[in-house]
């Protein structure tokens, strides 16, 4: 049994990310302004401190201080999900999916799944829920093509696994994908280019597949612009309320060459197939931008991370008060600057914590500090208020889940 204090995960894809990590889990945190209990702590808040990584859970997210620090729990992971008070995780350092009960006194052991045994060779770098009743572990597009299992969470059983051959486009290979489900079929946004990267294809991309199966490929494609339509560490597509897929692409050169005079774009996948809605977010801008990730909050509105081209001449850039966080209505078709204060949002991982028409997301300014905020979903630039604070020093929030 891992508890509290002792619950390390160093996972290989943390090490491979220049130690940065996305956590989604549960501990106590005796130091919060609330008293967690495992049953109403609603909230997870992951972080990295001084080259450290640190979970805990709140039922506060307005007020005091969030203390990680010598309290909750120690551990990094590169991807996990909660479902009904049970986390599941990817430790890619001992290459199994783990599944663990919150309780009061941190994440207790229940019981482990060996990748080896589903993918021989490969690891899964992301990890998403399916209908609140099974798990999709996928990587990107390797020599065998790309890994993929299906996990139902009530056995904890692999119900299918193995290796998916993406089709080829003109001679060029996927080499970057993430997926999303819809109904029968998964959609996986992609990127086709050059195996350097240096020449992405002249349009929009996404391989379609049925599913579970994952048989009988068809690539979807779309002339409104170019890049990965796969997100980076965020998925570059999410499923609406009604089915519908938008997703967005990455235009930075920083990514891929190539394609920094196209638009940054959101597009739809409708009815199975990329329709006529294109939303040019780079025309909102009088300067050249690129969408680095973004999250839904539902009712057709999204966050963005817009980062102006001109600030990041390196990749360190992006690490520093770059980003810039814009709402994205879909619908409407307008965005928001919002008055956050700039810092770097490239690597927060996962934001899955919307509220009673509120949407939450950590603000960690480089060289500042760290603080949780609650926008007002449609409130306009300044609809926002300022919350608790993270303690230590140089603070990366990473992650902000709502557990239940």
């Amino acid at each position: 049994m891992k508890t509290r204090n002792q619950f390390k995960l160093l996972a290989i894809g943390a090490m491979l990310l220049s130690g940065l990590s996305f956590v989604s889990c549960s501990s106590d945190d005796d130091n919060n302004n609330s008293t967690p209990d495992p049953e109403y702590a609603k909230y997870t808040v992951s972080a990295g401190i001084d080259g450290e990584g640190y979970y805990t859970i709140t039922d506060d997210l307005m007020s005091g201080n969030i203390s990680i620090v010598g309290n909750g729990s120690e551990g990094w992971a590169n991807l996990s999900v909660t479902v009904d008070g049970y986390l599941y995780i990817l430790n890619n350092t001992e290459g199994l999916t783990e599944k663990y009960e919150l309780t009061p006194s941190g994440p207790v052991f229940i019981a482990s799944i060996d990748n080896g045994v589903l993918t021989a060779g490969a690891f899964f770098r992301y990890i998403q829920v399916v209908n609140d009743s099974e798990i999709l572990l996928l990587n990107n597009p390797g020599d065998s093509g790309v890994p993929y299992a299906i996990i139902d969470l009530e056995s904890f059983g692999a119900t299918s696994y193995g290796y998916i051959t993406m089709p080829v486009i003109d001679g060029v290979e996927n080499v970057w994908s993430n997926a999303v489900v819809q109904g029968s079929n998964i959609y996986f946004g992609s990127l086709y280019s050059d195996p350097d990267w240096t020449q992405a294809i002249e349009s929009l991309v996404t391989v379609r597949l049925d599913y579970p199966s994952m048989t009988n490929p068809e690539i979807l494609q779309s002339n409104a612009s170019a890049g990965s339509t796969a997100g980076y560490r965020t998925n570059g597509s999410f499923v609406t309320e009604n089915g519908d897929i938008y997703q967005y692409n990455m235009t930075s050169e920083l990514w891929n060459g190539g394609v920094t005079d196209k638009p940054s774009v959101f597009v739809r996948i409708k009815n199975g197939n990329y329709d006529d809605y294109v939303f040019d977010i780079s025309a909102e801008f009088n300067e050249s931008i690129s969408i680095w990730n973004a999250w839904y909050a539902g009712n057709g509105i999204a966050y963005a991370n817009i980062v102006r081209n001109s600030d990041v001449p390196t990749w360190g850039d992006l690490l520093q008060n770059t980003g810039t966080i814009v709402e994205i209505n879909l619908n409407n078709r307008t965005v928001t600057e919002l008055n956050l204060p700039k810092a770097s949002f490239r690597d927060i991982f996962s934001l899955d914590c919307v509220e009673d028409g509120k949407f939450y997301i950590p603000v960690s300014v480089t060289g500042g500090e760290a603080h949780i905020y609650e926008v007002n979903i449609g409130g306009g630039a300044n609809g926002f208020t300022q919350g608790a604070k993270l303690d230590g020093s140089n603070v990366y929030v990473n992650a902000l889940f709502k557990n239940f």
